[in-house]
């Protein structure tokens, strides 16, 4: 559940990922907004909502659960070919895990955005 503003570790943590991937606007964070920030890249637009974790190397139904309401907030997103609603789950200690909030279920990606593949 999500309790106040995001945290300024976390997003010290995740610009640097961000930035590699494109062009990052941030977004006013109060009541009711969903994303931390926008990266605009070539071809694409990723809507990024950025979250601290207290388990983070949880399975993808624990992940999902553990950030529900977030990735219910993220689904009120308009989907779009080029659009890509995103989590980044933080550690304290500077973790990060990505995933891509689906209709249904999220799936993990890589810091450069794609989808993990599980062997």
């Amino acid at each position: 559940m999500r309790r106040g503003p995001v945290s300024q570790k976390a997003i010290d943590f995740a610009l640097p990922v961000a930035l590699a991937r494109g062009f990052v606007t941030f977004c006013r964070q109060g009541r009711g907004s969903v994303s931390t920030f926008v990266i605009h890249a070539a071809g694409y637009t990723a809507v990024v909502s950025v979250q601290m974790s207290r388990r983070l190397h949880g399975s993808l139904a624990e992940m999902e659960a553990q950030f529900a309401e977030m990735i219910a907030l993220l689904r009120l997103v308009p989907p779009g070919l080029c659009r890509s609603r995103e989590l980044w789950a933080c550690s304290r200690h500077g973790g990060l895990r990505l995933f891509r909030v689906m209709e249904k279920g999220i799936i993990e990606l890589g810091r450069d955005g794609e989808p993990i593949v599980s062997a």
